[in-house]
C-alpha cells in the first residue's frame, strides 16, 4: 500500500492526534513535535513531515512566529484509525 508509514511517521501522526491538531489553528510546530517525540533531530522529523505532506496525511497549518505548524488531515486520521484497529485486533497495545 502506498500509504504505509515508517515508525517515525507513525509517531509524528500519533502526536498530532493526541494533541488534537486537526485543523489550521490547532497545528503544532516542528519544535513542539520534537519535544514530545524526543528521539530524532528536528531536521530528521522535518524530512518525515514533508513525506507525510506529500502523501496528503499532514497539512501545513498556522505559523507560530516564523515556524510553520502542521496538522493531521482527514485522510491521515482515517489511516491512523486503521492502524489502531489493526493493533486492537492483534491484541497489541502501545
Amino acid at each position: 500500500m502506498e500509504k504505509d508509514l515508517v515508525r517515525t511517521q507513525y509517531v509524528i501522526m500519533k502526536i498530532l492526534k493526541k494533541r488534537k491538531a486537526f485543523n489550521h489553528m490547532r497545528s503544532m510546530t516542528l519544535s513542539e513535535i520534537s519535544e514530545l517525540e524526543g528521539r530524532n533531530k528536528q531536521n530528521t522529523l522535518y524530512k518525515h513531515i514533508r513525506i507525510l505532506e506529500n502523501k496528503k496525511l499532514v497539512k501545513l497549518g498556522a505559523k507560530v512566529e516564523r515556524a510553520n505548524g502542521y496538522f493531521l488531515s482527514e485522510e491521515g486520521l482515517k489511516l491512523l484509525n486503521k492502524y489502531d484497529d489493526m493493533e486492537e485486533r492483534n491484541g497489541e497495545e502501545y
